[in-house]
C-alpha cells in the first residue's frame, strides 16, 4: 500500500520543520511537497529530503496547494491521498490511524480528530472558541458533526474523484467535507495528538484568519443551503424588531407614550426579515434547478 499512497503537505515558509516531517512521512508513502510561494528555502530541503516537490510562484492559498495536490496524485494513479501540515503540529506516525480504515473499505474519507482524545485539552482557550465557531458553522452546511478545521485527513481514489473543490483558502476544508456528505462519501475520524509549541505558528493573526476562514464558509452555506444562511438571518432580524418594538412600547404603559424612532426601526427590521426569508426561498429554489 506504500507505493500506492501520496503524501501531500501544503507548505508556505516552512523550512524550518519541512525536513523532519518529509523524513517522517516517507516511511508511509511518496512525499509531494506544494510549495506555496515561499521566499525561504522550502523547497530546496523539501528536495534535499526526498519529497517531490511543485511550486506556486506565488502565494495562492492553502486551497490551492492542496488541489494542485490533488491534481498531480489523479495524473499519476495513486490509490490512497494523505494530507497534513507542514508546520510540525501533526505527527506523521499517526499516518496509519488514518490509513487503517481507507484500506479496511470502511470509509472513504478519514479525518484526524482532536476532540477524540486528550488532545483537546492542549488547544488554546481562543482556539477552542474559533474552532467551535466554525465547527458550528460546518455542521450547518454539511450536516455532520467532525473536526471540520483538522488538515490530517486521507482518503481514496473514489473520494478524490467526486470531490469538485472551489475553495482557494483554508476553508477547503469545509468544502471537502460538505461535498463528502452530499456526494455519499463515507467519512470517519479518527484521534490524533496536535502540537501547538510549534515555529512560525503565528504566521497569520489568529482573529483575521478566523474571520476569513468564517467568511469563506458562510459564503459557501450561502451558496450550499441558501435557505438555511437567509432563514437564519431573518430571524436574527425579526430578533432586533422584536427588541425594539419592545423598547418603544415600555413608556406606554408608565408614560403613555411611545417611542416613534423604535418604532421605526423595529418596523424596518421586520421588512428586512420578511425579504430574507422571500430572499432565501428563492436562491434555494435556483440552487436546487442549478444542482439538477
Amino acid at each position: 500500500m506504500k507505493n500506492n499512497t501520496l503524501i501531500i503537505l501544503p507548505a508556505y515558509n516552512e523550512e524550518l520543520t519541512i525536513g523532519s516531517v518529509v523524513a517522517l512521512a516517507k516511511k508511509f508513502g511518496d512525499v509531494l511537497v506544494v510549495d506555496d510561494g515561499s521566499f525561504d528555502r522550502t523547497s530546496q530541503i523539501a528536495r534535499e529530503s526526498g519529497a517531490i516537490v511543485l511550486r506556486h510562484e506565488v502565494n495562492k492559498g492553502k486551497g490551492c496547494a492542496l488541489k494542485t495536490g490533488f491534481k498531480y496524485a489523479l495524473s499519476k494513479g495513486y490509490d490512497i491521498v494523505v494530507c497534513l501540515d507542514s508546520d510540525g503540529q501533526h505527527n506523521p506516525d499517526e499516518i496509519p490511524l488514518l490509513l487503517d480504515p481507507i484500506v479496511k473499505g470502511e470509509a472513504d474519507l478519514v479525518i484526524g480528530s482532536r476532540y477524540l482524545n486528550e488532545s483537546k485539552k492542549e488547544i488554546p482557550i481562543y482556539r477552542r472558541l474559533g474552532l467551535w465557531v466554525l465547527n458550528t458553522m460546518t455542521r450547518m452546511a454539511a450536516s455532520v458533526e467532525v473536526d471540520s478545521q483538522s488538515g490530517f485527513r486521507a482518503m481514496n481514489r473514489k473520494a478524490l474523484e467526486s470531490l469538485d473543490l472551489s475553495s482557494d483558502g483554508y476553508a477547503i476544508e469545509t468544502d471537502m467535507i460538505v461535498q463528502a456528505s452530499e456526494r455519499g462519501i463515507r467519512l470517519m475520524e479518527v484521534p490524533i495528538t496536535v502540537r501547538y509549541d510549534v515555529p512560525n505558528k503565528h504566521k497569520k493573526n489568529p482573529l483575521t484568519h478566523g474571520f476569513g476562514v468564517l467568511s469563506d464558509i458562510v459564503s459557501l452555506i450561502g451558496y450550499k443551503r441558501p435557505l438555511l444562511l437567509f432563514s437564519i438571518l431573518g430571524m436574527m432580524s425579526f430578533s432586533i424588531a422584536g427588541i425594539l418594538f419592545f423598547w418603544a412600547l415600555k413608556p406606554y404603559y408608565t408614560e403613555g407614550r411611545v417611542y416613534l424612532t423604535q418604532i421605526i426601526g423595529a418596523g424596518i427590521f421586520t421588512i428586512i426579515g420578511i425579504q430574507l426569508f422571500v430572499a432565501g426561498l428563492t436562491l434555494n429554489v435556483l440552487a436546487k434547478m442549478v444542482r439538477e
